[in-house]
């Protein structure tokens, strides 16, 4: 009967609290439906986001992986994830943000998801203030903000969750952050017979570490009928316990609580709760944590090397913006010797520890350490510290003394919006103070979806199963070296390496160190190639011994060997199925005699056109059908691809101040045309129709189509403009059901994108191009993978470009006979026809001859000509 209120205090950036209902999990699947609602009785400011989510109980609730409908005074989303938006706009004026129901329903239908999200007015009866639908398709759907990955809708059990987000703006932060809700009820259908059981008060808490070894896990189960001892259960890294082998099991009937003891000191523990009632319906929840030492020897990831190769052997926490001679805070590393990074200049409000670096971090959002807290904590300005914004091949270098031994090494990170990401540890072997450093490989940390929790993933080899001990001694350098880039709508988060000691293991082995794709990965590309490192330790592999294998056939691959060991490569030819799934498998034999078989698989992914969508017929009409409307000025409309198309639909109901349609031969059109030169190409047309004078340049809409005559093989096309477009080859124009062959929503695009064409032949495209303000241009262009060039499409002083046509001529045969006996006519293969003419020419065949054209429209042969030898008949 009470409110809900969630308060946070200004966190110096964006950060996150929920609440989920656990008593119940709600199913979403074909032909039910679900539908969510809670009064916003008030809220913050525009940084204070209410969000009413659909959560499944397969994602975390931190990775906010799921359906959810998200309000601030200024903002509206509806949401698959974070960074992952349906709608994301500022609406004018705003939606009102206190004492209004936030709805979101959702409903089955067959593989999709319909989505919709309301807001109503409770001052004005439930007035509607805010409605959207959108649909969501086991394909790629073209999103506001982020990109669909992975696509398939989110079926299944979930719960009823409420977020308040807090999108720290450091220039205007808001002091509480607040949200405060009431009255949350669910439409949804009736429960089954049977409810799966409830497993609560887990203990300890999700991705808790440095706990005691005398730490021991707890929960509780709950379920409409007795539960089994015998049916619950907990499996600790490999190792099942039941109450027949330390798990203790109190309680009768229809609830029963559980405890498991006996832990290990220095250990990462992964364990999995598992309950299945009498009805046989089975449910389990994870949980990691760890009871590493406080005297291990921890990296913070923040912590590496500066002024050419100097480190500190115990640096202490000291306050922001301070620095201390014992600290690493305000130290200034050298590019290409203590780390690199892609970027040239520092981002002040990412550089807070040490801000003459460019290296990226973030307050850390984990679990605060003691010595974090023994310094002071947030309340002396005394913060850990996460380095993210990760690119592919930015490294970390690391000094340290380190007590003669073997260790374990475990990289503490979390993982947003990305399924895998892999992170290599590396010694660094020439002189740590120069640059050009040579290393030598020693082990990948292979991290998983996590959500905005953090958890530990061990050093291991290439397939992230067995891990990989490395033995330190005295003064050693270590390289943290990034090898996946952060996604365009994730993140990668590192908050520190931690060092755990071992026993000898004794003789190391070579070992596969890395591959490539990873076991289990999705890589999207048109250029697959398979890669495996092998990495030399106490024994080597014998290079003559390797054997590469790619869906059960032995492949020829070139082998590069050297003192670190051998790197096998093997480009995939032919390029497989996109989707299908591919095996792999490397087989060796090192100097001891010991032989190695390794086997992963992989799914290669691409763009690929239909070939049944090839127009039958001859390119008619060069160029491309191009339809421009505009807004009335000031419209103000909002900048994405669905207002887009709102626009351009028939009877749309934003006013417009013209609408026009030509045909052109290139996409090459500025708001600063004739003449201009906005983005690569020279000699910009003037958008068709546009008078800059009488309506301004905003709020335009542009449709664009036309059929390409494609090459088969493997193409690169390019957009550059301002704002976003988005292209589809379907089977027509209007098909609405293929996804796009690429998009960008939002401000200016610079993109390019591949894709597979299995058949040359004619394929209609449908460009739409659209601005919002500033700045308005758009090109279209092919790019020549091996040499960068670009070029228009349909350029016609380019003799190799793509070619474009406004229509396409239907196909004609030519059939002949003798007389009109049925059944004597048969087709003239000789004959060649001429679409642009509307001619056919052939070779002269006896002295009489009766002729007639078979096409998919009518024809009509209005002329007949002997010319030198020829026959030539002229159609209409």
């Amino acid at each position: 009967g009470g409110q809900f209120v969630f308060m946070q205090p200004p966190a110096g950036q964006a950060i996150f609290s929920a609440s989920t209902k656990t008593s119940r999990t709600f199913d979403l699947q074909d032909g039910e439906r679900l539908e969510f609602h809670v009064d916003l009785v008030a809220g913050g400011d525009k940084d204070s986001f209410a969000i009413l989510a659909f959560i499944p109980t397969s994602s975390s609730v931190s990775s906010l992986g799921g359906y959810g409908l998200a309000k601030s005074t200024t903002d509206i989303l509806i949401t698959k994830g974070i960074g992952k938006y349906f709608y994301n706009e500022n609406p004018t004026p705003p939606i009102k943000n206190s004492n209004v129901t936030l709805v979101l329903s959702m409903e089955g239908r067959g593989t999709n998801v319909i989505i919709i999200g309301k807001v109503l007015d409770k001052d004005n009866g439930d007035a509607v203030l805010f409605e959207q639908r959108f649909v969501d398709t086991p394909a790629a759907e073209v999103l506001s903000d982020g990109t669909d990955s992975p696509p398939a809708p989110y079926f299944g059990s979930g719960n009823f969750v409420l977020y308040l987000y807090q999108d720290y703006d450091s220039a205007a932060p808001e002091n509480p952050y607040q949200v405060i809700y009431d009255n949350a009820q669910v439409s949804a259908p009736p429960l089954a017979g049977n409810t799966p059981p409830l497993i609560s008060d887990v203990l300890p808490d999700a991705y808790a570490n440095f706990l005691p070894a005398t730490t021991q896990i707890s929960f509780k189960i709950t379920d409409e009928k007795p539960i089994a001892d015998s049916k619950i259960l907990v499996t600790l890294n490999g190792v099942q316990f039941t109450s027949t082998n330390g798990l203790t099991i109190t309680g009768s009937g229809n609830t029963k609580n559980a405890t498991l003891g006996s832990l290990a000191a220095n250990v990462s523990y992964a364990a999995v709760i598992q309950v299945t009632d009498s009805d046989n319906t089975e449910v389990s929840s994870p949980l990691y944590f760890d009871t590493f030492s406080t005297n291990n020897l921890v990296l913070e990831v923040e912590d590496y090397n500066f002024s050419s190769g100097q480190f500190l052997d115990n640096p202490v926490p000291v306050s922001e913006g301070s620095g201390a001679a014992n600290s690493y805070s305000q130290q200034a590393g050298v590019q290409g010797v203590d780390f690199d990074d892609t970027r040239a200049t520092p981002r002040p409000q990412d550089t807070l520890y040490r801000p003459s670096d460019v290296v990226r971090m973030q307050h850390s959002l984990d679990k605060t350490r003691q010595k974090y807290i023994d310094a002071g904590g947030s309340a002396a300005n005394v913060y850990d510290y996460d380095v993210g914004d990760i690119a592919t091949g930015e490294f970390l270098n690391y000094t340290r003394t380190f007590t003669a031994g073997t260790y374990e090494v475990y990289l503490r990170e979390s993982l947003v919006n990305m399924a895998r990401a892999e992170a290599a540890l590396e010694k660094v072997v020439t002189d740590r103070t120069q640059p050009n450093q040579s290393t030598k490989p020693l082990g990948s940390f292979i991290g998983a979806l996590t959500g905005y929790q953090y958890r530990n993933f061990p050093l291991t080899d290439g397939f992230g199963q067995s891990k990989v001990v490395v033995r330190l001694s005295g003064m050693e350098t270590l390289r943290l070296h990034q090898v996946t880039a952060e996604a365009s709508d994730g993140g990668i988060f590192q908050n520190y390496l931690i060092f755990v000691p071992v026993p000898n293991p004794g003789v190391l082995p070579a070992i596969v160190l890395s591959v490539s794709p990873g076991p289990g990965a999705t890589l999207e590309t048109v250029a697959p190639v398979v890669s495996v490192n092998i990495q030399n330790r106490d024994t080597t592999v014998r290079t003559n011994s390797i054997v590469l294998s790619v869906n059960g056939t032995a492949v020829a691959n070139s082998i590069a060997a050297d003192t670190n060991g051998a790197t096998i490569a093997y480009p995939m030819s032919p390029l497989p199925p996109s989707g299908a799934t591919n095996t792999a498998r490397v087989v060796f034999t090192d100097s001891g005699g010991v032989t190695q078989t390794n086997d992963w698989s992989f799914v290669v992914t691409y763009k690929s056109l239909d070939p049944a969508n090839r127009q039958a017929g001859a390119g008619a009409n060069p160029g491309f059908k191009v339809r421009v409307v505009q807004a009335l000025s000031g419209s103000n409309l909002d900048n994405s691809l669905q207002r887009a198309e709102d626009q351009l639909a028939p009877n749309s109901t934003i006013p417009k101040y013209y609408e026009t349609n030509i045909v052109d031969l290139v996409i090459n059109y500025s708001q600063n045309g004739p003449g201009s030169a906005d983005g690569y190409f020279p000699e910009d047309a003037l958008i068709a129709g546009l008078d800059v004078s009488a309506n301004g340049s905003d709020d335009i809409a542009m449709e664009i189509l036309s059929y390409l005559d494609l090459p088969a093989g493997v193409l690169r096309f390019g957009v550059r403009s301002d704002d976003g477009y988005k292209i589809v080859a379907g089977n027509s124009f209007t098909d609405s059901s293929t996804p796009a062959l690429a998009f960008h929503n939002g401000g200016p695009a610079d993109e390019t994108f591949d894709f597979v064409v299995p058949q040359a032949g004619l394929y209609p495209f449908r460009m739409v191009w659209y601005e919002r303000g500033g700045a308005a241009f758009v090109e279209w262009f092919s790019v020549d993978p091996n040499t960068g060039t670009r070029t228009l499409i349909n350029d016609a002083g380019t003799p190799a470009s793509i070619k474009a046509y406004a229509s396409v001529a239907p196909a004609i045969a030519l059939e002949s006979a003798p007389n009109l006996t049925p059944g004597a006519f048969s087709p003239e293969t000789s004959a060649v026809v001429d679409a642009g003419t509307k001619t056919i020419t052939l070779l002269q065949s006896g002295s009489q001859r009766f002729y007639r054209l078979r096409a998919s429209t009518a024809l009509t042969i209005d002329s007949i000509q002997i010319n030198g030898g020829n026959i030539v008949l002229k159609y209409r």
